[in-house]
């Protein structure tokens, strides 16, 4: 086997692997919140509109989403994994409806989070507990590089939060599902939600 078909192959692993881990963190998210919320189960043999449903979840080429539309809620978190170039990425976003929208505000109180809890040891897996978070999720030296706003004319805007996954870690990170999800959603996922939970409340 070449050394481009090995590499093609480890590229699929990875890919494979971070799919199933941000497949199961929108699961979990949908089943822990599914309670609170009409999903399509609830609906009697399908006689309700779609649009009566405020929680739905998707899985295909575009990602794994979680979608909420209830009373005054209506957003869509996504996460998704990419390769741009040599580059593996681990993409957060959500979809913000919110007019008037401080994302100023909400990129400095991101900017404020990882510069502080970047620098923190990782407590699993065991192989890489000599590592802080900012070594293995890299965001890189501008942070405007990695936290992207697309505008979108008459549509919701999406606001994107990257993560380059260090490649010299990786085949630890992929050995390791388990304590790769805990790692993506603790550092990545929840501080990403909650501080746009707290922008929007004080913009909706």
């Amino acid at each position: 086997m070449s050394l481009l078909d090995t590499l093609m192959l480890d590229t699929e692993e990875v890919q494979r692997t971070f799919d199933e881990v941000i497949k199961k963190i929108i699961d979990e998210w949908y089943e822990k919140v599914a309670s609170f919320y009409v999903t399509k189960d609830d609906l009697v043999d399908g006689g309700e509109a779609d649009d009566a449903v405020e929680l739905k979840r998707f899985h295909d080429k575009n990602g794994h989403r979680i979608k909420f539309s209830k009373d005054n809620l209506d957003f869509t978190y996504g996460l998704r994994t990419v390769f741009e170039g040599n580059d593996f990425l681990i993409e957060v976003s959500v979809n913000n409806k919110v007019e008037n929208f401080d994302y100023e505000e909400f990129r400095s109180r991101l900017t404020a989070h990882y510069r502080k809890t970047g620098r923190e040891l990782v407590p699993t897996p065991y192989e890489l507990r000599s590592h802080s978070y900012h070594e293995i999720f890299q965001l890189g030296t501008n942070f405007r590089e990695a936290f992207q706003v697309e505008m979108r004319e008459g549509k919701a805007d999406i606001m994107r939060l990257s993560f380059r996954l260090n490649p010299e870690l990786i085949d630890k990170l992929t050995s390791h599902p388990q304590s790769s999800k805990e790692l993506v959603e603790n550092y990545c996922v929840t501080p990403f939600r909650n501080i746009y939970a707290t922008v929007y409340r004080r913009n909706s």
